[in-house]
């Protein structure tokens, strides 16, 4: 699940010719204002949290990125709050699919005085592919969006957003971090489907920011969300398993949607690149909120939980218990065989026929607490 980082831009120095002019008409470009705030920003999380000279410098360079400018020029000589308005933009901006996310500083001197700096982007495509490429990730995004009903919520967007990235990538080794890769290509890394993520709901109106750290022993990069304004935790990458030896796994595992920050850090360490909300609301947890969290072993919950999945036509079950009841949970319903006997009544109340005379297939999680379980039809 490695994320390739952006390398740190270049400090090229170029001294200013003087040719015609003297040391005193030479005019330095004046410090960004501390206290600048932008009237338009929009929501993006990064660039909030960098100061007002960076947030300056920020939308000085976003706007010469939007417009594919070769040279970002007129910028105040300080090369480390260029690159971190570049590192900020990087996480910000899925939609900047043609930028590198690299470049070059170039910072014009008299004598030993920075006067200016200028950015050298480094760009992936040139204008004609950009809107080749911009034509299939709209009409990606259109099909996505297409799905959706009339007056959805934010928990029905981002699930809706959730499923159908998963439904359509494959994880995959790719050169970069790109929404190309998912939206164009179908596949790619974990910095590719946060990014999606990021792109798509962004689009629909629901606050999604590009988190980074470490998961499963290597970097990683998810998604922080917020739902009708609460914050939460999605990781598309996690939700859209792989089985060992590379097989993908049918379906979305939904115990990485609408996460704690408390159930994050299982399974996740943040990397504190952005400062990040502590996210306590169950509200939006799949599980949860579809009655599929038990404290502890629970026959009549479950048994209605699989009438629920019956009737709906499910090909898995997945179930959550509270950390002190998951192990006898799990003992009792496969070990002792108690998932027969509960599927077999759940059979009888809905009159869906089950072939229960093999065994039934389950996975566990157990740092997340939860089996997912293949319905036997």
């Amino acid at each position: 699940m490695r994320r390739a980082l952006p390398a740190l831009a270049a400090l090229v120095l170029a001294l200013l010719a003087l040719s015609g002019c003297s040391i005193l008409e030479a005019a330095a470009v004046d410090p960004p204002p501390e206290d600048y705030v932008s009237q338009d920003a929009g929501f993006r999380y990064t660039r909030d949290q960098l100061t007002g000279q960076e947030q300056y410098i920020y939308d000085q360079l976003l706007s010469g990125l939007q417009d594919q400018a070769d040279r970002i020029e007129g910028l105040y000589p300080n090369s480390d709050m260029i690159q971190a308005a570049i590192r900020a933009i990087d996480r910000d901006c899925p939609e900047l699919f043609w930028f590198s996310g690299t470049g070059q500083i170039e910072t014009s001197l008299v004598g030993d005085t920075p006067m200016e700096a200028a950015y050298l982007p480094n760009y992936v495509m040139d204008p004609d592919q950009r809107a080749a490429a911009q034509a299939q990730i709209d009409g990606w995004a259109a099909d996505c969006f297409a799905g959706l009903p009339a007056g959805a919520s934010d928990y029905d967007k981002a699930l809706h957003v959730y499923e159908y990235i998963i439904d359509h990538a494959d994880y995959q080794a790719v050169d970069d971090n790109s929404i190309v890769n998912i939206m164009v290509e179908g596949k790619g890394l974990c910095g590719c489907y946060a990014k999606t993520a990021q792109y798509l709901l962004n689009q629909l109106g629901v606050p999604c920011a590009y988190v980074s750290g470490q998961a499963g022993g290597e970097t990683h990069a998810w998604n922080l969300m917020w739902l009708d304004g609460v914050p939460c935790w999605m990781d598309v990458t996690w939700g859209d398993p792989v089985f060992e030896g590379g097989q993908p796994a049918s379906g979305p595992a939904y115990e990485y949607f609408g996460l704690t920050t408390e159930d994050l850090l299982r399974t996740h360490t943040l990397d504190g690149t952005v400062a990040v909300p502590d996210c306590t609301s169950q509200d939006y947890n799949y599980l949860r909120r579809s009655g599929l969290y038990f404290g502890w072993y629970d026959p009549a919950g479950i048994t209605a939980a699989m009438e629920t999945a019956l009737r709906e036509g499910w090909t898995k079950l997945p179930l959550r218990f509270g950390d002190d009841g998951y192990q006898e949970a799990a003992s009792v319903l496969f070990e002792q065989g108690q998932i027969h006997r509960l599927f077999r009544a759940a059979s009888a109340s809905t009159g869906v026929a089950l072939d229960l005379t093999q065994s039934i297939w389950y996975s566990r999680n157990d740092e997340m607490c939860t089996v997912t379980v293949n319905i036997p039809y």
